[in-house]
């Protein structure tokens, strides 16, 4: 896969490619998260047509839906005049945006979908959907009852899906060990409730700390047979609510699922997250790119990795600044 915006979000320019382990680094507001939610709106929508439509005419079968989600990922706020080129499963689609719309979902060449190769994407962004998994029950009865649209963020509602129903599908199933990272398991009661169970007892997740959540996500995925080969993970920050050994962690299972088949996407700004990535994947020789954002800008560097530490080292730099202050003073 691969991915070229201009002027989107606040991204004046990106080119990426997604292929195996996919690692973009950067300050706050530097547009990582843009990248996600693009990318999943894209494969979102592009693994639903084939089987709501025979419709041959992309503009009918994507524009709509497209917009759909620019409307609640993007708060229809994406660009007033931007352009966006995807290559999925050797398609070349080419969409226009202008006034925060898409005005063409066109595509370079010919149209040969792959249905062997559909896939769900999986957005993970934060450990929270676990304190909002009643609510979003009690949401999803009400819009089977009444005419209505809550407005949750499609990332939200498919990660609700997918932890509370077990995949069927004839696919290659990856398992996790997440027990030996947590000491415990999340674990489901028959009335679709959701506690982490350790040392012979069960914890309501409120009262668990936010790196079990996480890592908790993951497990329950991979019980549910959610990680399969050609699986598109897209992973925010996830280092936020995660201790430095555990972000060690994090990065190992992470690799490991990319030697499985799982192409992943990771936006950080933690070196220790980005460097673990960088030294398991070459350990298990898997496909990697790293790229640095900045300046609204995310391009293919051969120097990327010695730019992202250089850049995540800033505050050290500050900290023998004030070293050397003291000493002089």
């Amino acid at each position: 896969m691969r991915l070229k915006l201009k002027n989107i979000g606040i991204i004046k320019e990106a080119d990426i490619t997604l292929d195996g382990l996919t690692v973009i680094a950067g300050e706050n507001d530097s547009g990582k998260s843009t990248i996600g939610k693009v990318l999943y709106s894209l494969v979102r929508i592009l693994s639903k047509p084939y089987f709501e439509s025979k419709d041959t005419d992309l503009s009918l079968q994507y524009l709509n839906p497209f917009n759909d989600y620019i409307d609640k990922l993007f708060k229809s706020q994406i660009s007033q005049n931007g352009n966006i080129e995807f290559n999925y499963d050797d398609n070349i689609y080419d969409i226009a945006i202008v006034e925060d719309r898409c005005h063409k979902f066109g595509l370079k060449g010919k149209y040969e979908p792959n249905i062997e190769s559909i896939t769900t994407p999986l957005f993970i962004d934060s450990p929270f959907i676990w304190n909002m998994m009643s609510s979003l029950k009690t949401i999803g009865q009400l819009e089977k009852k009444i005419d209505v649209d809550f407005e949750v963020l499609e990332t939200i509602t498919d990660l609700y899906f997918v932890l509370t129903t077990k995949s069927k599908e004839l696919k290659t199933k990856i398992k996790l060990n997440i027990e030996t990272i947590i000491k415990g398991n999340i674990v489901e009661t028959n009335l679709g409730e959701f506690s982490f169970h350790k040392e012979n007892k069960n914890i309501e997740l409120i009262n668990t700390a936010m790196g079990i959540k996480y890592f908790g996500i993951l497990q329950v995925l991979s019980d549910k047979n959610h990680f399969y080969n050609g699986q598109i993970l897209i992973l925010d920050e996830p280092e936020v609510h995660l201790h430095p050994k555990w972000q060690l962690e994090l990065a190992k299972v992470i690799v490991y699922l990319v030697s499985k088949g799982v192409k992943v996407l990771v936006n950080s700004h933690s070196p220790y997250m980005i460097e673990a990535l960088q030294r398991y994947s070459k350990k298990k020789n898997i496909s990697n790119n790293f790229y640095l954002a900045d300046e609204c800008k995310i391009i293919e560097d051969d120097q990327a990795l010695s730019k992202i530490f250089a850049k995540l080292s800033e505050p050290f730099d500050e900290f023998d600044k004030m070293d050397s202050e003291a000493l002089n003073g």
